[in-house]
């Protein structure tokens, strides 16, 4: 199946270099190949349904949407449908931990445990030879920057493999009925996977940040977001609960099973995010969003800080995000680090190196800066290139689908500025 999708899209990017010239004479977006490479998605299986988005040199040059919303009701995915997008919310979590920086509010230096004094008690633990658990202190404390580039020792709970996740995921840290204070009293009883700084392993770490903002704003993450983001940028649907009003446009999600079927596993219209009495709000994973929305945060990291003339960032902050921290730093999952060409900045990966076969089957190109959702949603911002793409999805299993690498190639073949 992956070797046709790159089939039909190598045709697709061969054919963009005979689409039209617009009035001032550069090619213009091709839409309908682009329209052709989601249908197409849908029509397969691939996707029950998407939502795509290209945002180039000052204007929105391509969206669309295939597919369903919500199966079960034969809801087609609309231009307002709203998602969960999961752990695109770390990138405004980190974007706020950023803002608290630049009030002069914490320093990437500090100990995390200036904020959080649970921090200080974990402990890092290994097996002996002989097979017992083995428990170390902290040789130096968590910090604030350690949190953003998930070099922590943390770890998820939602990988498996060893028992240090497994006692994550035993933890219970994403009942949306406890709040994430409440969360940080269980922090001394789980394990650190390393010392702090070692190595990169993705985290609940953010979460944590999440709930430092809470302890040095006096407000709750949504109402920091809020004043912060959401308010200036005229975000007016994404949050961390669904509104009633909004609630219509939910979509459900679904679990790919092996042989490529869908199993609905959160119906919209009973979800837990459109309970109003949720408690949870989760700065590594709670928001819900629209595509037009979170085109508004994408394009003020594009415009350095800046959107419809509101300041929300310095430029040299978000460049500072945007930025590659991670170096040297061993990665324990095969996502960035050595090898991969991606590094990671504060709050998303940072494309360090792309090759001419990356660039045009995976649509890499150095500098793009982004982070996605587990339902499948993806977000990226290419400063070079004046671009953001935004594609929305909602499942979760299987492989990465291949539908993200099509649309990236194709957004990136249609508007490098050298090609």
């Amino acid at each position: 199946m992956k070797y046709l999708a790159k089939t039909l899209l190598s045709s697709i990017v061969l054919g963009v270099t005979a689409c039209s010239p617009n009035s001032e004479g550069a090619p213009s977006f091709d839409a309908a190949s682009m329209d052709e490479l989601l249908s197409s998605a849908v029509e397969r299986g691939d996707v029950l349904g998407v939502q795509a988005l290209v945002f180039d040199d000052g204007e929105t040059v391509y969206r669309n949407n295939f597919g369903l919303a919500d199966r079960e009701r034969e809801t087609p995915v609309k231009a307002d449908t709203v998602y969960r997008v999961y752990s695109m919310t770390k990138p405004v979590t980190s974007a706020l931990i950023m803002d608290l920086m630049e009030e002069g509010r914490l320093k990437l230096s500090d100990p995390a445990s200036k904020y959080i004094p649970q921090l200080a008690q974990m402990k890092i633990v290994s097996l002996g030879e002989d097979g017992q658990p083995k428990y170390a202190e902290q040789a130096r404390p968590i910090t604030i920057e350690d949190l953003l580039l998930h070099r922590a020792g943390m770890a998820y709970g939602i990988f498996g493999g060893n028992p240090i996740e497994a006692a994550w995921g035993k933890a219970d840290l994403f009942n949306p009925q406890a709040s994430m204070a409440e969360n940080m009293e269980k922090l001394p009883m789980l394990p650190l996977l390393g010392q702090p700084g070692d190595q990169w392993f993705y985290s609940f770490s953010i979460d944590v940040l999440g709930q430092i903002a809470e302890v040095i704003t006096g407000q709750t993450l949504g109402e920091a977001f809020e004043e912060r983001f959401f308010g200036p940028l005229g975000m007016t649907e994404t949050g961390f609960r669904v509104s009633p009003d909004l609630k219509p446009r939910f979509a459900s999600n679904y679990m790919r099973q092996d042989d490529g079927s869908y199993t609905l596993i959160d119906d919209g219209q009973k979800s837990s995010f459109t309970m109003q009495s949720g408690r949870l709000e989760s700065g590594g994973g709670g928001l819900t969003s629209t595509t037009d929305d979170w085109l508004k945060f994408a394009r003020m990291l594009l415009n350095e800080g800046e959107y419809n003339g509101a300041r929300i960032l310095k430029p040299e902050t978000v460049r500072l995000m945007m930025t590659d921290h991670l170096g040297n730093t061993p990665s324990l999952l095969p996502w960035v680090g050595a090898g991969t060409g991606a590094g990671f900045g504060y709050g998303g990966s940072v494309r360090i190196a792309a090759s001419p076969e990356a660039q045009a089957t995976e649509g890499r190109y150095v500098g793009q800066f982004g982070w996605g959702g587990a339902a499948r949603t993806n977000f990226w911002v290419d400063p070079e290139n004046g671009t953001v793409g935004i594609i929305m999805l909602q499942f979760f299993g299987g492989e990465d689908p291949q539908i993200h690498d099509d649309f990236r190639a194709l957004t990136l073949a249609q508007t490098r500025n050298d090609k």
